[in-house]
């Protein structure tokens, strides 16, 4: 023990001797109501650990029988010079919950299970050889029992009472010392904690910036759905991103469709970064698992992944908590992949709610305009037959129906085909009558991709949208009839095109 810690012992002892009989009578009174004057000091050392990384296993047995430990393993880690900006390894001591290991862990919370409390000095002395009557009155007939085992050192082993009827103490005691103390509440409440306390939230770990991992399929399965939703990649899109504004996926159930990126990101990667408000229970049994509804649940959803995995994500029933306006309601969720039951409020996930007509693009055509071999449209009589070859606006040699056009007026007429409005998705199966309003066809110069667009009374001032052969939109009329107006005009250079409908 160093000089200076001697001293704090020796003159704590003194002050102890001259004021004990008066920190016994408060604290083992009951008083109506605590004190705000009642001062705590620090007191005799109860125990140190030179050093915190030297402790190897802190055990913990709690009152209602049960018992946790968590043992120290030293890992190698980066660590970056802040002056030098130069990365060296260096060695620390992280701590897991033993018999846990399948399961995320709250790595900071469980350290400081040893850091927190490695060298501890009471706050009070309260009663010296207590009667087993008077360990009752302190909560250390039904203690929480605590162990440290030290390298090279003896074991630490005390016991934690009640809480004090001042706030923010706890009695204690320690193996070898029959007294009664009070520490501060800083140093006992980590071990008060269940196991499950130091459980992690964040069910898997997001996608690492160098992880080309690609997710290949994503079914979701939902009791309030009368259809799938079944997403798949497609390589054409990562060829031909468009500069990454462009989803990556695209939908084949309950209809062919873009996605939007922004909005069918949390479908296709929601299981990356999967993060829960709770932690319900770890390792549940077969019987709990049907308790929390993963045996009928109200979603399932399947992720695949060109590295050959294959991930399943459920969410069960609902429970609520809270009082009235602050009652919550969560879903019981479970990843095959994690031996654990979470609770997720509708704020961390997605697939709860999702429809197919909130994650697609609502696009129609997606070609960049300088890649278009051929683009035909047809209204009635009306024909517009447009072929050319380059890679830019500069370059491009553009004719229609034989002789050479205005590269401009081109892909001014083109700019308002991009701009159609699928407002509406129409999921069920649609054989529209009669002649099409107006119809295009593209192909790509390189014969990659091609389709076909054409527009059908829908009624009620509404057009059908069939792409390939498929009706997948309704849109407004007053876009058709903009649209054929505009294909009127076009050799007509001395009026401008209209953009709004």
């Amino acid at each position: 023990m160093n000089k200076r810690i001697k001293g704090i012992v020796l003159g704590s002892s003194v002050l102890v001797l001259l004021v004990g009989g008066l920190v016994f009578l408060k604290l083992t009174d009951k008083p109506a109501e605590s004190s705000s004057e009642e001062e705590h000091v620090h007191g005799r050392l109860l125990w140190d650990v030179a050093n915190n990384e030297d402790i190897a296993k802190v055990t913990v047995k709690k009152p209602d029988g049960e018992s946790f430990s968590a043992t120290r393993k030293k890992e190698k880690t980066m660590t970056t010079d802040y002056q030098t900006q130069q990365q060296y390894e260096t060695e620390v001591a992280n701590y897991y919950l033993d018999g846990y290991e399948d399961v995320p862990m709250d790595t900071t919370g469980i350290r400081l299970l040893a850091t927190r409390s490695y060298s501890v000095n009471a706050a009070a002395t309260v009663q010296e050889n207590p009667s087993d009557a008077d360990l009752s009155k302190y909560g250390l007939d039904k203690p929480t029992e605590v162990t440290f085992e030290v390298d090279n050192a003896d074991n630490v082993h005390f016991w934690i009472g009640s809480r004090t009827p001042q706030n923010g103490y706890y009695y204690l005691r320690v193996e070898g010392d029959s007294t009664v103390y009070t520490v501060e509440a800083f140093s006992a409440e980590p071990f008060l904690k269940n196991a499950s306390d130091f459980l992690g939230t964040q069910v898997t770990q997001a996608q690492a910036d160098d992880d080309e991992t690609k997710v290949e399929s994503v079914r979701v399965e939902r009791k309030d759905l009368p259809y799938d939703i079944y997403l798949i990649f497609d390589p054409y899109y990562e060829e031909n991103s468009n500069n990454g504004m462009m989803a990556l996926h695209v939908m084949q159930e309950p209809i062919y469709c873009l996605l939007n990126v922004e909005k069918s990101t949390a479908i296709t990667h929601g299981l990356y970064g999967l993060t829960a408000s709770k932690v319900v229970q770890a390792h549940p049994t077969a019987a709990d698992l049907t308790g929390y509804g993963f045996d009928d649940p109200f979603a399932t959803v399947t992720v695949k992944t060109d590295d050959g995995k294959t991930q399943v994500f459920r969410l069960g029933n609902t429970f609520e908590e809270g009082e009235d306006a602050d009652k919550k309601t969560y879903y019981y969720g479970y990843l095959d992949s994690v031996n654990c039951v979470y609770g997720f409020s509708p704020d961390d996930i997605s697939y709860d709610d999702v429809q197919a007509d909130s994650i697609t693009a609502k696009t129609v055509v997606d070609f960049y305009v300088w890649d278009i071999g051929k683009l035909t449209y047809q209204a009635g009589d009306l024909k517009l037959a447009f072929e050319g070859i380059g890679s830019d606006q500069q370059d491009y040699v553009l004719k229609l129906n034989g002789e050479e056009t205005d590269t401009e007026r081109y892909r001014l007429l083109y700019t308002y085909l991009l701009k159609t409005a699928a407002e509406d998705l129409v999921i069920e199966e649609v054989a529209p009558t009669g002649d099409p309003l107006c119809s295009i066809k593209i192909e790509r110069q390189d014969g990659k991709r091609g389709t076909e667009v054409a527009f059908y009374d829908a009624g009620g001032m509404k057009a059908y949208v069939m792409i390939d052969g498929q009706v997948r939109y309704r849109c407004r009329m007053s876009y058709v009839t903009t649209l054929i107006e505009n294909l009127k005009i076009y050799n007509d250079t001395d009026k401008a095109f209209t953009m709004t409908w």
